[in-house]
């Protein structure tokens, strides 16, 4: 897909999708209060969601309900130690952003980072290429900052046509940039030892259509492979 083609014919479809749709989650509340949840238990670990999509807790009047939350719960279940996890999430969130919040010092006091990457609008008229190089420059922030125990986990790019209802070709096309990025991303966390993709393939709807158990249940997707990673972490630092 050309750059001329996104901004004179898909562009003007999305943006007028966003601000006229009654499934468009810019209708949506998102969480008042702290950005930070909790679950109780031993030895806390220390997590830090940050990005986009499915961190934003659309819908939702805390992080608690949202996917913070519903996370920090699960991962509980599995280790049996207690999670806090502190959420840095917006529609504007830049890779610049999401680095200037990775400090040597942040980095230090965390366990894990899971980033759940781009607003729809904004990987939908985004070239692989360009996609590529944010991913890389985090990667590279982190292995240039972080400890070496520290893992970072990137969250696939879900198919939207599986939780949204939108328009069948803007269906096709956001589903076709999914795929595409997700390829992407994945060879970018294969190549760094401290760097995990995890898939992510959800069925449950969001917008008007989705309520408290969705978040329930994309937290049970993720939960597993975030307990590993932290196990994994416990066992290098100890």
């Amino acid at each position: 897909m050309s750059d001329a083609f996104r901004n004179a014919v898909i562009r003007p479809i999305v943006n007028r999708w966003l601000a006229t749709s009654d499934v468009s989650w810019r209708t949506l509340r998102t969480p008042d209060g702290p950005p930070v949840a909790r679950s109780e238990g031993p030895d806390p670990d220390r997590v830090l969601l940050t990005g986009a999509g499915i961190s934003m807790g659309y819908g939702m009047g805390s992080h608690d309900v949202a996917l913070p939350g519903q996370l920090a719960r699960r991962v509980t279940a599995i280790t049996g130690r207690g999670v806090q996890v502190d959420v840095v999430a917006g529609e504007t969130l830049t890779v610049e952003d999401a680095v200037a919040n990775l400090t040597v010092k942040r980095l230090r006091e965390l366990d894990l980072v899971i980033a759940t990457p781009g607003t729809f609008e904004k990987l939908l008229l985004l070239p692989v290429s360009a996609w590529r190089a944010r991913i890389e420059l985090i990667l590279d922030h982190f292995a240039e900052n972080a400890p070496a125990s520290l893992r970072v986990q990137f969250v696939a790019v879900p198919e939207l046509s599986h939780i949204l209802r939108m328009p069948w070709p803007l269906a096709v096309l956001a589903d076709r940039s999914s795929r595409a990025l997700n390829r992407s991303l994945a060879e970018a966390c294969a190549a760094r030892p401290y760097a995990e993709f995890v898939p992510f393939r959800p069925t449950e709807p969001v917008g008007r259509g989705g309520t408290g158990r969705t978040y329930e249940r994309w937290a049970d997707l993720l939960a597993p492979r975030v307990a590993a990673a932290l196990e994994q972490h416990a066992r290098a630092s100890a």
